[in-house]
């Protein structure tokens, strides 16, 4: 006797190819639940020694996928880079190994109302149908190279699921820059309208609505349960490119890890797939065929929360340092962590505070060469993990990003060989180069004939491509490994290109460089330099670059030329509308 028990994990089948650990520009790559990775952040590039508290390894400049900037668009678009490269497919414990159908997120059962509870497996896993949807999303990148420029709109799908409150549940790569969104059930025909309701893009995930009352009728909410066991039988059902039906294949669960989501670059839970037994053609890591990742429900769940409690989307915490393992003799000797006295419950081990983010932690709180012994009474490990479940081990990161936003958190450091409590609020990571964004429009300013922008890592994908850590200039990749803003609302300006016209004659070939001061003052931000530029009222503006290099334009001639370089270019706006 069977139960209506049945699972939902999302798993990706691409189209092109094997698929790297990445976010993917142009337009947002669309992973499922269950994601492509690369080997962690080891395929090479500008990279330290050190750890971050949010990753849990080394920070490296990750590797992430873009498309190589190509003279034709249409041959960039078609290297996959839009929803429509893969499709992300819902998938189900098999019943086999469960003694019945069972429905969860993560590979994790729970038991749905009372429904169809003398099926068969087949009826069973038909039941659950009925709730997976295709998503069909029409989406329009920025172009962050060109900012006042959009990128051709793009078609794709993907998949998603109903839970409780007639949500579907869908990944945030799929209805990342979306104009237009449709969903269709399994078996119906008709597409309905939906709208965007929350969207959480470092977890890759998405709450999407119907207004429509026919398209609900007979579906069932999903339910969510616990983060799965290893060796778990998994059964998954979706829509994978290459059709336009439910397909359904099976795997089990090998792994369960914090892994990189590609979507964003936050390193968070997730749950690894053997896919040489699910048997969907490619899918794996790009150095490791058939391995696949997918969602838990404990960060489903977070997010879930996150909304209830704040009636939007507040996001992921980190506690805000990089780090370096404890494991060589001589720095154990050098903090003294063998000699000091430890309270009994804390294990003889911890960690190195390398890097603190000084916009949210005072001296008192947290320094450099402290060391970390244990967050809210759980011990670190020398190599930066925390006891999971049995003989498992996670990143004591997964710690962290169970909080929200303003929770406050206790953590146990040794400083000057003595022991100390401190507590810590956490906050939403604000990096000196931002991870990539996706439905905000770049910005920019235009002072004669300059091109002024803030450092993105969307701007370093469409300027030098997914290769950009070999292509892109040091002192911009510098800027990267600097990793946490020294100031409140500080950020890298970046001279990006200079348009052609008489005023800049002489100043040809200067571009993508940082961009220093401006008549002398320290620039903070793109917004400070548009302001100084403004109210300017001497002679002369002088940019001061990187490289001891600098660019003067006569302020009234500049000001004269602008218009004119703009209706050359045919350009809009001389600067983006949040200045």
């Amino acid at each position: 006797m069977f139960s209506s028990r049945f699972a939902i994990l999302l798993f990706v089948a691409l189209s092109n190819g094997y698929f790297p650990l990445s976010t993917s520009l142009p337009s947002p790559q669309p992973f499922s639940i269950v994601r492509h990775l690369r080997g962690g952040s080891q395929g090479g590039g500008f990279s330290s020694s050190l750890h971050n508290a949010n990753e849990g390894k080394p920070v490296v400049t990750r590797d992430v996928r873009q498309d190589e900037m190509q003279e034709d668009e249409d041959e960039e678009l078609e290297a996959g880079a839009g929803p429509s490269s893969v499709s992300s497919i819902a998938s189900v414990p098999a019943l086999g190994a469960l003694g019945g159908a069972s429905i969860s997120v993560g590979g994790v059962s729970k038991l749905l109302a009372e429904t169809a509870k003398h099926a068969t497996p087949t009826a069973a896993l038909q039941t659950g149908f009925a709730s997976v949807v295709k998503v069909f999303a029409w989406t329009t990148e920025p172009h962050f190279s060109q900012p006042w420029q959009m990128r051709r709109q793009r078609q794709g799908t993907g998949s998603g699921f109903i839970i409780s409150g007639h949500r579907i549940l869908t990944n945030a790569h799929n209805v990342a820059n979306q104009n237009w969104v449709l969903v269709q059930r399994h078996g119906i025909p008709k597409k309905y309208p939906a709208r965007v309701l929350f969207v959480g893009h470092e977890c890759d995930l998405a709450i999407i609505g119907v207004e429509d009352g026919d398209f609900w009728v007979g579906t069932k909410a999903l339910e969510f349960g616990d983060v799965p066991e290893l060796q778990q039988s998994v059964i998954v059902v979706g829509f994978p490119t290459g059709g336009d039906n439910l397909c359904v294949t099976a795997g089990v669960v090998s792994r369960v890890d914090v892994h990189e989501y590609a979507h964003s670059g936050f390193n968070l839970l997730c749950v690894q797939i053997d896919a040489a037994v699910i048997g969907v053609a490619f899918q794996g890591r790009e150095d490791a065929e058939n391995v696949g990742y997918i969602i838990p429900c404990s960060v489903v769940n977070h997010f879930l929360t996150d909304i209830e409690r704040n009636q939007r989307y507040t996001g992921f915490v980190t506690l805000g340092i990089t780090w370096a393992p404890l494991e060589n003799k001589h720095l154990r000797d050098f903090v003294g962590i063998d000699n000091c006295e430890l309270p009994r419950e804390l294990d003889r081990s911890g960690i190195m505070v390398c890097k603190v983010d000084q916009t949210r932690h005072s001296p008192d709180t947290l320094q450099t060469g402290d060391t970390l012994l244990a967050i809210d009474g759980v011990s670190i490990a020398d190599d930066g993990t925390i006891k999971f479940r049995m003989m498992e081990r996670l990143a004591f990161a997964h710690l962290i990003s169970q909080k929200f936003v303003d929770d406050v958190c206790e953590i146990t450091l040794l400083r000057g060989r003595k022991v100390c409590k401190k507590n810590v609020v956490l906050k939403s990571p604000k990096y000196f180069v931002p991870e990539c964004v996706y439905d905000v429009a770049p910005r920019y300013y235009i002072v004669g004939c300059m091109v002024f922008v803030p450092l993105t890592l969307n701007y370093m994908l469409h300027e030098f491509g997914k290769r950009y850590y070999e292509k892109a200039p040091n002192v911009l990749l510098a800027a990267i490994d600097e990793r946490f803003q020294s100031v409140e609302g500080e950020e890298v300006v970046v001279l990006s290109q200079i348009l052609a016209a008489e005023i800049c004659s002489g100043y040809d070939g200067i571009r993508n460089i940082k961009l220093d001061t401006f008549n002398g003052k320290k620039v903070l931000n793109l917004k400070h330099l548009y302001e100084l530029v403004e109210s300017c009222t001497d002679e002369f503006l002088v940019f001061g670059l990187s490289h001891t290099q600098t660019v003067v334009l006569r302020r009234k001639e500049a000001i004269a030329a602008t218009k004119e370089v703009l209706k050359q270019h045919n350009i809009a706006a001389q600067r983006s509308p949040d200045l």
